[in-house]
């Protein structure tokens, strides 16, 4: 019988929290440098959005699959500046000095750093961080040598079992998750190093490149989710990803629903 998992809900609460915080720095800091948002959208909308509404010349979007939020800045793309009006083109992103971008575009991983050094302090307080981020360490590799078939199963589960006494096991899976997560978006951040201006690059220069896409993609869907899932009965992990997602669901709707709120004070006090 399917029951609902107060941690796997809480974690999905925590990681939305997470992708929430960084959304709300990207607000912040297009105010501050007065760069235009064109779009700004809660969960990922492929083929169709919940809610869509255009304020002040920005579309507000709330979408349906919960894997992420995003924030399109104005000129965010180079492919759009031809399309920008030349009275928009100050409040571009592109306007802005390399620095400001490189900033911008490193805030998910500074938000995910900072949320995982918090995760590491809570397990063993603040003052033994460093003990904290040693164990977590070669617990991963473990995991990793488990995963590949260099380690047994067990000796994961009992350091596993041993890891978790008198530790939050929300901050455990939390580290667990930000780590993989920071992976493979070091994949992913190669994977794009070697696919720009494509057919000027050697056949040679390009295979590392497919073979690290073709890891990332293995990782992703294959090899990390059926490791992860192995260790659960087919009904613990159908608990775990229903409680989970509803964690993201709930906390991105909150999301929404504050930021339309604070939207049409901002619009109504303009007015006035």
């Amino acid at each position: 019988m399917l029951h609902f998992s107060y941690n796997a809900f809480c974690l999905g609460a925590l990681i939305f929290l997470s992708i929430s915080f960084s959304n709300i720095i990207y607000v912040w800091l297009c105010r501050m440098w007065k760069v235009k948002i064109i779009e700004f959208s809660i969960f990922l909308n492929p083929f169709f959005s919940l809610l869509k509404k255009e304020i002040n010349g920005s579309t507000y979007q709330l979408g349906w699959l919960p894997t992420g939020a995003y924030i399109k800045p104005l000129g965010m793309l180079k492919e759009d500046l031809g399309s920008i009006a030349r009275e928009e083109l100050p409040f571009s992103f592109f306007n802005k000095s390399r620095t400001k971008q490189m900033l911008f575009r490193l805030i998910p991983s500074l938000v995910w750093l900072f949320v995982l050094l918090l995760s590491l302090c809570t397990l063993k307080g603040p003052g033994n961080i460093l003990q904290s981020t040693a164990e977590m360490l070669y617990y991963i590799l473990v995991a990793i040598k488990t995963m590949f078939g260099l380690s047994a199963a067990n000796e994961l589960v009992m350091r596993t079992n041993n890891m978790l006494i008198d530790k939050n096991i929300i901050s455990f899976a939390l580290i667990l998750l930000i780590s993989i997560f920071l992976v493979l978006t070091s994949l992913s951040k190669i994977m794009s190093i070697y696919s720009r201006n494509g057919k000027n690059i050697n056949w040679l220069i390009k295979l590392p490149g497919v073979i690290i896409t073709i890891f990332g993609v293995y990782l992703t869907f294959w090899k990390i989710p059926t490791f992860v899932f192995s260790f659960f009965s087919f009904h613990q992990n159908v608990s775990y990803i229903l409680s989970f997602t509803l964690g993201l669901y709930l906390i991105g709707s909150l999301v929404f629903i504050l930021a339309m709120i604070l939207v049409k004070l901002t619009t109504s006090n303009l007015r006035i």
